[in-house]
């Protein structure tokens, strides 16, 4: 199977050659962190959603915040909330939406716990 040829990686200021972009170096370094388009849901679909979310909401449910905003589902996935419904988003600050993601799991332990 023929190869491309080898190319500098993508990564600034690396001078490393490779075929694949990224040299092992860097292709370790990104999956250990990925980028935004990486993760899970961002697709085409899934920006569309967010953006007009943001647009109707456009500072954190919580605190009023206006800057570093995600859209948070409030029913988590993981318990049958609903992807695409804008009922079940917020938008949150990145502290509130950490607050809020810490409460939904200690709620979670609560209840595998009390169901034990």
């Amino acid at each position: 199977m023929p190869t491309s040829p080898p190319t500098r990686c993508s990564e600034g200021g690396c001078h490393e050659l490779t075929t694949t972009g990224r040299c092992d170096a860097h292709t370790r370094k990104a999956w250990a962190n990925p980028s935004k388009a990486w993760r899970a849901g961002s697709t085409r679909q899934h920006r569309r959603w967010r953006a007009a979310r943001l647009a109707e909401e456009p500072e954190c449910r919580r605190c009023g915040a206006t800057k570093d905003l995600q859209v948070d589902h409030i029913v988590p996935l993981s318990e049958g909330g609903s992807r695409w419904d804008p009922a079940n988003a917020q938008t949150l600050c990145a502290t509130c939406h950490e607050v809020k993601s810490a409460e939904d799991r200690r709620r979670r332990t609560r209840e595998r716990y009390l169901s034990t």
